[in-house]
């Protein structure tokens, strides 16, 4: 564009001092000392300079306009380019009379360009001039005259000028929608919501935008289609996307007139509730002096007819704008020209046998409605390009295989022999299956363990639909019956004395006098489920393919060829995830974090701290940890980070602290190694990591510091320090600071196994399950606490119990550096330290060292990059304003809930037979609230948080693997010289059987909600639940009519948040540092209702 001119015009324009290209541009070397010499860099002060740049070619309204398509080709620069004039009107003109003035600036009579000439006389003038041409100046973009939306044109700006459309501070955009007489449409031509939507995306990219001034110039129905919107709907449609923009602080918007009573001050005191910190200034306009001639009522006549068919000036509830008046009284007058007439006619007799929607019948909703099926649509035929798109592979075997068919598994099992044989005169007589697979490739064994992983869930589904703990038709059981089917494991020793693997859970397996009952447990196969998993997983050497063999040839390569450069590398690992994976196996297509360039990195790696798998446990350090991590940098010499430990404010240093490993494990040794070597695999080896991070103010978390394997202090101990002291440092060296990158993949091992074995499997799954026993046990059916917390168990119970037969002794045993007696100690541990309490989400925040109320969290800029804080707060208050509604209802005052013998009994239960001693005496409505409110909470939001992202952190296993492969150094000198070489030795890359069932669990367990099983729905079934029941209770007072009333409003009011809060979600997510992995984990409609997988 000409705002600026090229040094080669500039040379051009100096023919009078001839110098060579390469002096004369403005990137060549810079002469450092002539610049100095020269008087105005020399003598001038920055501040005087300042002043005459912006005297030159700043605080102006700088005109931008892309010139119309040309009509001859042939002629000599007759082609699409933008160009620039100063506009007449100075910068402080209102926007009304801005938009209201036909723009002669660029006319060739009067246009005006900026002398930008000096900027271009040397490197440093150019630095310095353009801040102050981009920063300073307020650009005009306007439509007029050209059919171009304004996404369009600015997405063309951001294309011609990248390095500096970001600095601008001050825009002024024109979009008007005029009569294009060629076309007979308006123009530009609008795509409806999409465009507009895409317009403010655009301006939500550039960071220094400030002030904003826009004249959307727009009727209504030129943005819908086919349907009337609600004044609901124009709010969001209009006002939301205006919020997009981050950094705005002044917003004027000037509208069409036929918004007025969509948009009024109730919805534009919304828009500043949203973004307190801009100022917006709304006002309104009809018609434009100067603007083209609007067009005759055929061109607007098919919108209304679209929209309300035949009869829409009867039915209609909204105020028309006059251009809409115009088109009515002109249709129903005839006083059109001969032209427009015969379409106005054509047009009414194509709608008048339509029929009108009866205002006494449902309605459906707009976005529905707009996508209706029509004979058009029916009828229509894809494209066969597009068709063709969609078809099979050539070759088969590209053939997507996400499963295999049912029918040909079973065959397959049947051929392999792993069956289990019954005897016929006596059912608890079982023959087990002794083959198993010994030979298969990583694919296949990987479809044949989702297979089968899947059939183990629909066995345990089915064996408790038999025995009526989960039906799959609801039955009403007494309590006595309740109690007699939902019994307690024993804990923490069975019977025999010996201790148990799992904290209290259902207790399905009958006791040996009830026998007869193994009629049912083994013609469902439960016996199978125990030896399945493992059957159909070959050994190591038995995974076969072209990726073994290609990592068998780096292998020989690198042992026997002497070729160190071809063996294995972190890089190959990234490449094959890339590029060489037949299928994506998760909810989002494939994607993972081994396909970010920085998966690696330490930005990445402190993101995970709060929006990973895991962003439950980071806490502030206490001062005794920071007093050990001071010792340690004493210890290695790191003398930058202990001047910097000094200085650093105690509230800004945050830990993830895994030293209690060796005591959860029961090791007895605080030195121990922690190593195990599972059945058909190599050695593993766990380490308890504890890593430092620092907040620093503008929210960017920092590690510190990483105690690699904490072995009772830090002499004992390998504690290495970053290099990088803050976030803005230098990343050139991050990708081969291998000694570094160890100590992160250390504490991601640590991180995996806590994720795991205690905050998913025994916090979420197992804590849950306890409650679900002790509830059934203690309430009956029709009580209302019974009835809140019931749709919160689907299928829990039946999935925890494969979860404990199959998954945990058959697959994550094996993936860990602990023996399989460990790993039940460490459960155990995880759950006898839950404090019930303590776990509130205002509790655990508070606990953690973060604010526990959303105005504290939203008005510190520090914790922008912790949306998993805001998101459960916000679901926390939501679940407990629905659940306060419904239970003060049952209970009106305190006293009611102190002589509720259930709820006493069921306080009794959960501390004694569930092994929850921390869970509250209830004696009021509040703690009663709040317990029912956390019950809620661990089945739904808690556990959606810590489950469904695990596949995209956790499947590309070098970024964080469930162990160790080999032994961890023990001194910080052998640490410091650790290569490429050693990281590889300690990742599974050479392990495809653990590599595969490490990338297997995060699959199984990572499957996208279906929208039915969301909280969402959860909400809107309620409603409609209630909603039916009031109609068949009529209008006569009694308790059921009352209860679902309160139901119903309960509900109406739950699911109103939830709908806000997909948008608050939205929001957290776009507000953290740009390039940041998006957090959507807890929008309400992927919030599963219960435990789901």
């Amino acid at each position: 564009m000409t705002l600026s001119i090229s040094s080669q015009a500039y040379c051009q324009q100096s023919q009078s001092k001839p110098r060579c290209p390469a002096q004369a541009s403005i990137t060549a070397a810079p002469q450092v000392n002539q610049q100095l010499a020269s008087p105005i860099f020399g003598k001038l002060p920055a501040e005087l300079r300042f002043i005459i740049l912006s005297e030159l070619f700043g605080e102006r309204r700088v005109h931008l306009a892309f010139m119309p398509h040309p009509t001859r080709s042939d002629k000599v620069g007759n082609m699409r380019r933008w160009r620039h004039g100063l506009c007449e009107e100075p910068v402080s003109t209102p926007l009304r009379r801005l938009v209201s003035r036909p723009h002669f600036c660029l006319s060739s009579a009067r246009h005006r360009v900026l002398d930008v000439a000096f900027m271009f006389t040397c490197r440093r003038a150019l630095m310095e001039s353009i801040p102050i041409l981009y920063q300073s100046n307020c650009f005009f973009i306007s439509n007029t005259g050209n059919k171009r939306l304004p996404v369009d044109d600015i997405r063309s700006l951001q294309a011609k000028m990248p390095k500096h459309w970001p600095l601008i501070k001050s825009l002024d955009i024109e979009w008007v929608c005029s009569y294009d007489r060629n076309h007979a449409s308006m123009v530009p031509h609008l795509r409806g919501r999409e465009s507009y939507e895409d317009f403010w995306d655009a301006l939500a990219e550039m960071p220094s935008l400030t002030k904003l001034r826009i004249a959307l110039i727009v009727p209504w129905y030129s943005c819908m289609d086919h349907h009337a919107p609600s004044p609901a709907e124009m709010q969001e449609l209009y006002l939301g996307p205006m919020t997009r923009p981050r950094n705005l602080e002044v917003c004027e918007v000037l509208m069409h007139s036929s918004l007025a009573p969509f948009l009024g001050l109730q919805q534009i005191e919304w828009l500043r509730k949203q973004e307190p910190r801009c100022q917006y200034r709304i006002s309104w306009i009809d018609e434009m002096p100067g603007q083209e001639p609007r067009g005759p009522a055929a061109a607007v006549l098919p919108h209304l007819l679209g929209m309300f068919g035949p009869r829409w000036a009867q039915n209609l509830s909204v105020p028309l704008p006059s251009s809409v008046r115009m088109v009515a009284l002109s249709a129903r007058s005839n006083d059109l020209d001969s032209e427009t007439l015969p379409l106005v006619r054509t047009a009414i007799r194509s709608f008048s046998d339509k029929a009108v929607l009866d205002p006494n019948l449902p309605t459906p909703p707009s976005k529905l409605l707009a996508n209706f099926p029509t004979m058009r649509s029916i009828l229509r035929h894809k494209d066969e390009k597009e068709y063709f798109a969609d078809i099979a592979p050539e070759d088969i075997r590209d053939a997507l295989l996400t499963s295999f068919d049912p029918g040909v598994f079973d065959m397959e099992l049947l051929r392999a022999k792993l069956y289990a044989i019954i005897d016929p005169h006596n059912p608890s007589r079982v023959q087990l299956p002794e083959a198993r697979i010994v030979e298969g490739s990583y694919l296949g064994t990987q479809l044949a363990l989702t297979q089968a992983y899947s059939r183990i869930e629909q066995t345990f589904a089915s064996l408790f639909d038999v025995l009526g703990i989960e039906p799959t038709l609801p039955k009403y059981r007494t309590l006595e019956e309740q109690r007699e089917l939902y019994q307690f494991s024993s804990y923490p020793k069975n019977p025999d004395g010996s201790i148990a693997q799992y904290p209290p859970h259902l207790k399905y397996i009958p006791d040996d006098e009830r026998v007869s009952l193994l009629r049912i447990f083994n013609p469902i196969g439960l016996a199978e489920t125990q030896i399945l998993l493992k059957r159909l997983t070959p050994d190591e050497d038995g995974i076969h393919g072209r990726t073994k063999n290609w990592l068998f040839e780096k292998a020989r390569a690198l042992a026997f060829g002497g070729q160190p450069e071809k063996g294995i590398t972190i890089q190959d690992v990234v490449d094959y995830n890339k590029y060489h994976r037949k299928i994506g196996t998760d909810i989002m297509g494939g994607g993972n974090i081994g396909m970010l360039d920085d998966w690696y990195s330490d930005r990445r790696f402190a993101e995970q701290q709060f929006t990973g798998t895991n962003p439950t446990t980071i806490a502030l350090a206490s001062p005794q940890w920071i007093a050990k991590f001071r010792e340690a940098a004493k210890a290695g010499n790191y003398t930058k980070w202990i001047t910097a430990l000094d200085k650093a404010d105690p509230s800004s240093l945050f830990i993830q602290d895994g030293s209690y490993f060796r005591e959860a494990a029961g090791t007895g040794n605080p030195t121990a190694d922690l190593h195990y070597k599972p059945p058909g695999s190599g050695e593993n080896w766990a380490v308890g990591s504890v890593s430092l991070f620092q907040m620093h103010r503008d929210g960017k978390l920092h590690p510190v510091a990483i105690c690699i394997d904490y072995k009772g202090s830090m002499a004992n101990s390998v504690t290495i320090f970053n290099k990088r002291m803050t976030p803005s440092d230098s990343t050139r060296n991050e990708k081969e600071d291998w000694p570094w990158r160890y100590a992160k993949t250390c504490a991601q091992v640590t991180d995996w196994m806590r994720h795991e074995l205690a905050v998913h499997l025994t916090l979420s799954h197992f804590v849950e399950e306890a409650i679900i026993v002790a509830t059934n046990r203690t309430l009956p059916m029709d009580h209302p606490v019974y009835r809140i917390l019931y749709p919160h168990w689907y299928k829990t119970l039946s999935l925890n119990a494969a979860a404990r037969a199959t998954l945990v002794p058959q697959v994550i045993a094996d993936l860990v550096g602990l023996t399989p007696d460990q790993c039940y100690k460490f459960l155990h541990h995880a759950y006898d330290t839950y404090d019930f309490v303590g776990s509130y989400i205002p509790n655990d925040l508070a606990r953690r060292g973060f604010p526990n109320t959303l105005d504290a969290l939203n008005a510190d800029i520090r914790y922008k990059n912790y949306p998993y804080a805001k998101d459960i707060l916000a679901f926390w208050n939501t679940l407990r304003t629905y659940v306060h509604t419904v239970l003060s209802h049952f209970y009106p005052t305190d006293k009611a809930v102190a002589e509720d013998g259930c709820i006493q009994s069921w306080v009794a239960e959960i501390r004694t037979a569930a092994s929850i001693p921390t869970f509250p005496e209830i004696g009021e409505l509040t703690a009663l609230v709040d317990a029912v409110t956390m019950c809620i909470h661990i089945a739904s939001p808690f556990h959606t948080a810590v489950n469904y992202l695990q596949n995209f952190y956790h499947m590309f296993v070098a970024a964080k693997p469930p162990a160790l492969c080999s032994r961890p150094p023990q001194t910080l000198d052998q640490l410091r010289n650790y290569t490429e070489r050693d990281l590889v030795a300690a990742l599974p890359i050479n392990r495809q059987r653990m590599w595969l069932l490490a990338a297997q669990v995060p699959w199984l367990l990572s499957f996208r909600v279906e929208p039915e099983r969301s909280l969402l729905n959860y909400a809107a079934s309620e409603w409609r639940m209630c909603r039916d029941a009031l109609r068949r209770h009529g209008e006569e007072a009694n308790q059921q009519r009352d209860e679902a009333l309160v139901r119903q409003r309960a509900s109406e009011r739950l699911y109103k948040e939830l709908r806000e809060l997909q948008k608050i979600v939205y929001r957290n997510s776009t507000a953290m540092d740009k390039g940041s992995v998006p957090y959507l984990v807890l929008d309400p409609g992927l919030t599963a209702v219960s435990i789901l997988i």
